[in-house]
């Protein structure tokens, strides 16, 4: 199998946090330079690849592409079935998913706010503060929903799941490229992201030095994070 990627962006790494925590080595990393810079890529490659035009997209080796993150995550956790990272009992599984569903919310909701309120994006996306601002609003609301599920010390209880490589991959990347924290009363939230940032899994990617100037401060973080 090849796993067609990029380092840094919060889709691939959710991927990659997954292979590292569930130890599966015989997947072969096609590294794409950023997926917003097509002049660097072969004519053709991410359509040819995946209709979405997206990244990543894991290759089965079985005339099959997948291209979005979750469903590579799970057909991979069905084809590797041990250890077991979605759960054991059909509530732990359905707990697994729903945890994952909020994290996959908050990170399309995080993309509208840095769409549309980033000065990093203003090349590709439309500055609108009021789209920036539901996003923001309801990126914050979905986080502090996680919150009031967390059963600790992982996500979905005592046993790591793939809703923890989805929510790391997201707070990872709000946090690190565009300067965003947790809310002050996410503290089960802040708690597990500070142990799971120990993990060997963990390691920080290399972001872009002149997008990571820019991409800090977006705006309304005074207005959420209290």
């Amino acid at each position: 199998m090849k796993l067609y990627n990029f380092s840094w962006g919060p889709y691939p790494r959710r991927v990659a946090y997954y292979l590292a925590e569930k130890g599966i080595r015989d997947v072969d990393f096609v590294e794409v330079e950023f997926p917003h810079m097509p002049e660097l890529w072969p004519p053709g490659f991410l359509m040819d690849l995946n209709p979405a035009h997206s990244l990543p997209v894991l290759d089965t080796g079985e005339v099959v592409k997948i291209g979005q993150s979750l469903a590579i995550l799970e057909y991979l956790e069905e084809r590797y079935p041990s250890p077991n990272l979605l759960g054991a009992t059909p509530e732990d599984r359905a707990r697994t998913r729903e945890m994952v569903a909020i994290f996959d919310e908050a990170a399309a909701f995080f993309g509208l706010w840095a769409r549309h309120g980033s000065q990093v994006n203003a090349g590709r996306h439309t500055l609108n503060m009021e789209a920036a601002h539901i996003g923001a609003e309801r990126f914050v609301a979905k986080l502090r929903v996680a919150e009031r599920m967390f059963a600790g010390p992982f996500l979905c209880g005592d046993v790591l799941t793939i809703a923890d490589c989805v929510a790391m991959a997201l707070l990872e990347f709000t946090e690190q490229f565009y300067g965003v924290p947790l809310p002050a009363d996410c503290q089960g939230l802040m708690a597990w992201f500070a142990r799971f940032s120990r993990r060997t899994s963990a390691q920080r990617p290399s972001y872009p030095p002149d997008m990571l100037r820019i991409a800090h401060g977006l705006p309304m973080q005074s207005q959420f994070f209290v």
